[in-house]
């Protein structure tokens, strides 16, 4: 009977939850460590090491862990370069996306404003940061080069 009733509270929360579709990265204030940080625009555009405008034109799987031949640990997104707002990237470049609740949520055919940053070897963007779908943040790329025009240092003749 316990084991009935166990199983009943599992399905029924599984079934008010199911409609809640992917959970979102958990970002942590690093002075507080208190929930639902975003990294501020000046500090991300100062820190990027470079800031473009992409299209996703594709994603690669990737199954990395032994132990879980059926699991995938990541992908590589390739990401194709429409505009570049600072640093410098190949035409087409790739990132690393986690495949947690961390990572920056992007699909093929997309385009989306993206700090980028790197980690070794690998680019990644981080989910707590201003990267947007470009048409959910159309005020975004003025804010962006606003302060990139803010911290430039003047040339010396």
């Amino acid at each position: 009977m316990l084991k009935l009733k166990a199983v009943t509270r599992i399905l029924a929360l599984l079934t008010l939850t199911s409609h809640l579709g992917v959970v979102g990265a958990v970002c942590m204030n690093p002075k507080t460590w208190i929930s639902g940080y975003k990294v501020p625009l000046t500090l991300e555009t100062r820190e990027a090491e470079a800031i473009v405008i992409g299209r996703v034109v594709s994603e690669q799987p990737l199954q990395e862990d032994q132990a879980d031949p059926d699991g995938t640990t990541a992908y590589n997104v390739s990401i194709k370069v429409l505009t570049r707002m600072k640093g410098y990237l190949p035409n087409v470049f790739v990132i690393r996306n986690e495949n947690t609740s961390s990572r920056y949520p992007m699909s093929v055919g997309e385009e989306h404003i993206l700090f980028i940053n790197r980690f070794g070897n690998a680019l990644w963007v981080n989910a707590c940061g201003n990267s947007a779908l470009r048409t959910e943040a159309p005020h975004l790329v003025r804010q962006i080069k606003q302060r990139l025009q803010k911290s430039a240092i003047p040339l010396r003749n």
